[in-house]
């Protein structure tokens, strides 16, 4: 069985060999958490409500057209795949190799890059607060995984009925699904810390530099900088992350 014979080769890749003891340890728990979320997405029954879901929501995937990328294992370890799409309604990974089609959901995988090189497009696993929380694949924006602040965005489905008039009951703006953003902000230096929501602000934004915020404020404001362009904002965090092992 194609899903056997898969299950097999990830257990192998995330225990690997020749490590100390306490890393096959916790390879070994990191491995036997990810599989049971793998098995269970990719059980006959989960498949068939997946299939039935993507007849109403063709539009979820993030990318329209299958990308080649990487798998990030839970123990970092790193897999080339040929083809990947990521179903934002789902938030679930559909990968598609020489051992048939199978989808990863959150938690199962430390993440993966949707695409190769420099474009390549890079998600992780986040527990995420908004709202409420939950574990997540989210894209991760700043450039280390341990970053003393990591930015990041969630993609969301959003699906809207279509409006009737109330009285001649005619359609008066179709029905609308899109795919949204949410920014979000914290920190990789904290075990199982959520990221948040972050509204762009200059308030909001600088709230997130602590006593570092005077020193990015100042280059920022050198630089030309926007609080409410991720991009700029990006650069930022990135300078922020760049001076915050300096001494005070």
């Amino acid at each position: 069985m194609k899903l056997q014979k898969l299950a097999f080769l990830v257990v192998g890749l995330w225990l690997g060999a020749g490590r100390a003891q306490a890393q096959m340890q916790s390879s070994r728990e990191l491995g036997e958490l990810g599989m049971d979320l793998y098995q269970r997405a990719n059980s006959p029954d989960a498949l068939a409500r997946m299939r039935k879901d993507l007849v109403s929501a063709p539009e979820a995937y993030l990318e329209g057209a299958e990308q080649p990328g990487t798998l990030v294992l839970l123990d970092k370890r790193r897999v080339r795949v040929p083809a990947l799409k990521y179903n934002v309604a789902l938030r679930l990974l559909e990968v598609r190799d020489s051992t048939g089609s199978h989808v990863w959901p959150p938690g199962s995988l430390d993440g993966f890059y949707l695409g190769r090189g420099s474009e390549a497009r890079h998600f992780r696993s986040k527990l995420v607060r908004n709202g409420s929380t939950r574990l997540d694949f989210v894209e991760v924006l700043t450039q280390s995984d341990n970053s003393p602040l990591a930015l990041a965005v969630l993609h969301s489905y959003r699906h809207q009925d279509a409006r009737l008039d109330p009285i001649l009951r005619t359609e008066i703006q179709p029905e609308r699904n899109e795919i949204g953003q949410t920014v979000l902000a914290g920190t990789d230096l904290v075990a199982k810390e959520p990221l948040r929501a972050l509204p762009l602000s200059q308030k909001n934004v600088s709230q997130l530099f602590g006593s570092r915020g005077p020193e990015v404020a100042a280059w920022a404001a050198k630089q030309h900088l926007s609080y409410t362009d991720l991009g700029q904002v990006l650069r930022m965090v990135e300078y922020y992350n760049q001076i915050s092992f300096k001494q005070p």
